[in-house]
């Protein structure tokens, strides 16, 4: 009795510390990176190039509607 006791013990603690770690990993991964260090610089690029990649899209995109409306 005492063993599956101690089974479901061991069980227990393994999911609770899977479980807290990652919490713990979830939490600090949605924190922003502290301004002038190398993971801010590589955060703001990324979200640089995609402003002007969706810049470029809706310009596109409101080109066409603009020939569209021309057109009809």
């Amino acid at each position: 009795m005492n063993g599956i006791f101690n089974f479901v013990r061991f069980i227990a603690y393994s999911l609770g510390a899977v479980t807290v770690r990652k919490l713990w990993n979830w939490l600090n991964t949605d924190v922003d990176p502290i301004p002038f260090t190398k993971e801010f610089d590589e955060e703001y690029a990324q979200t640089k190039a995609k402003y002007i990649r969706l810049t470029k899209l809706k310009e596109k995109h409101d080109a066409y509607k603009k020939n569209r409306r021309t057109i009809s």
